[in-house]
């Protein structure tokens, strides 16, 4: 049963997100969520990692095999990852891993999906101005995506210590899609909240390095969101990891899923992570 303050907009029941398993037979199930512009491929380095998790692997509305599913929403978002952890979860619950956008998309979830979400291990938190949410922004966003694609990926990948970044598809990198990323990732609601207290466990990574990409996050957008779901539980927790870029999933794979299993098992982070 969802919480009290679930969504009370009328929805088509019979929308679901396409996705990929995992070791079926395993006892605890994981649910990943992808960031913006990407698609459940994003994790292929990490599931290898995780044998002992029944693993839900989805693309997220408007990404992937879901780009018919629109608009993007976190609200909606979270309403089909509600959906697909009751139907596919064991126990109907799952543990959250999320990165960038699939970590706003996780605190969502959590906070009005309580009753589906175990723990979470969340990366990428990092919040950009409300102005971004108008004017040039999405068309920045937009024109960035395509730079982006147009510079050869080994010199991506050296720039960002060898991290196996993907590249975007520019197909689906509408104006439309642009505004509701930002709308997303920026801060505050309507009301100046940037998020609701959550009762899940969390710990909240905030990487670290930058350089001559500025991949590092915001360690203090991480302590933000600490102190407000510390207000629904106070074991949750925020690290960084100095070595560790924005897409650290696709740069240290295995130290990645380790953590994140050390987390779900409460067993301390691996070395190399300091508590914010």
């Amino acid at each position: 049963m969802a919480s009290k303050d679930e969504p009370t907009g009328v929805m088509d029941t019979s929308i679901r997100l396409p996705f990929s398993e995992q070791n079926p037979n395993a006892t605890a199930t994981i649910l990943f969520i992808h960031g913006a512009f990407m698609d459940r491929a994003d994790w292929d380095l990490i599931a290898p990692h995780l044998p002992g998790y029944h693993l839900l692997l989805p693309d997220l509305p408007s990404h992937g095999q879901a780009s018919h599913v629109t608009p993007f929403s976190k609200q909606l978002s979270a309403q089909l990852l509600a959906d697909l952890i009751r139907d596919h979860a064991h126990g109907g619950k799952a543990h959250i891993i999320g990165l960038s956008l699939g970590a706003f998309v996780a605190v969502e979830l959590a906070s009005i999906y309580p009753d589906v979400v175990d723990e979470m291990f969340i990366s990428g938190l990092k919040v950009m101005p409300d102005s971004l949410r108008t004017g040039i922004g999405p068309y920045g966003l937009w024109v960035s995506q395509r730079i982006e694609s147009s510079i050869p990926l080994p010199l991506i990948r050296w720039a960002m210590d060898g991290a196996d970044v993907r590249r975007a598809d520019l197909s689906r990198v509408t104006m439309p899609l642009c505004r509701a990323m930002l709308t997303t990732v920026t801060a505050g609601d309507s009301k100046g909240e940037w998020a609701q207290p959550w009762i899940a466990r969390t710990c909240i990574i905030s990487a670290g390095k930058s350089g001559i990409v500025p991949s590092a996050d915001h360690p203090e957008d991480a302590n933000k969101y600490r102190d407000i779901g510390r207000r629904g539980n106070p074991e949750t927790v925020a690290y960084t990891h100095p070595l560790m870029r924005h897409p650290w999933n696709r740069q240290d794979p295995e130290l990645f899923a380790n953590a994140a299993k050390c987390w779900f098992e409460r067993q301390p982070l691996p070395e190399g992570f300091v508590e914010l």
